[in-house]
């Protein structure tokens, strides 16, 4: 082999060595660019939706209404985010509710979580319901109240439960001197009447009576 045969072999592999470093270094310069835009597009994203949240979440709520009997409403809530879809509707945490009834009587209601609408103030307590009405105490999982509509008959509502509050699943109601257990109990806000029942005809009411 002639020395410029070898000159020739020698040039041609450094030139090959150096057309794939050139395009291994272009490459993976290339494929970091494009990940870090990945990377900057979801960090772009996720503080658009933080934002889209905040703008939907009102802190310490605070509600009043009355209805054409004289009872007062008033609803105190920790945070209150508004339903997109409605913005009729709040979903409310750490829910503090009262009622003062016309003749001074007062019913407190609390939860973990509350669906609210803020024209007919319907409001569903939801989890860890506690209602305490003198000397009644009453526990469960879910509670629906609704008022005598005042200010909103404009709406022509054809809800038929008015002034009522009704406490559903796993309901406990105690007094002293007995407890019963029970799927449903309800309270007439106008004549206060107790109403407590099974959603199964065939089952009945458990009473027990606590002896002291």
């Amino acid at each position: 082999m002639g020395k410029k045969t070898l000159i020739q072999i020698i040039l041609l592999i450094f030139l090959i060595v150096i057309t794939f470093l050139f395009f291994k270094v272009y490459y993976n310069s290339n494929s970091d660019t494009s990940l870090n835009k990945e990377n900057l597009t979801e960090k772009n994203k996720e503080i658009k939706e933080v934002k889209k949240d905040e703008k939907n979440l009102i802190q310490n709520i605070s509600y009043t209404a009355n209805n054409n009997k004289g009872d007062i409403y008033l609803l105190l809530a920790e945070t209150g985010e508004i339903y997109l879809d409605n913005p009729d509707l709040m979903f409310l945490t750490k829910v503090d509710g009262k009622i003062t009834l016309k003749d001074g009587e007062i019913i407190t209601v609390n939860s973990d979580f509350a669906n609210f609408n803020t024209k007919t103030f319907e409001t569903t307590f939801i989890n860890n319901v506690i209602v305490k009405k003198s000397d009644e105490v009453i526990t469960g999982a879910e509670l629906y109240l609704v008022l005598e509509e005042k200010v909103n008959k404009a709406l022509k509502s054809n809800q038929e439960d008015k002034n009522l509050i009704r406490v559903s699943r796993n309901v406990f109601y105690t007094k002293p001197g007995y407890t019963l257990s029970a799927d449903i109990l309800e309270i007439d806000l106008i004549t206060k009447n107790i109403k407590i029942y099974m959603t199964d005809k065939y089952k009945k009411v458990i009473a027990t009576t606590q002896i002291k």
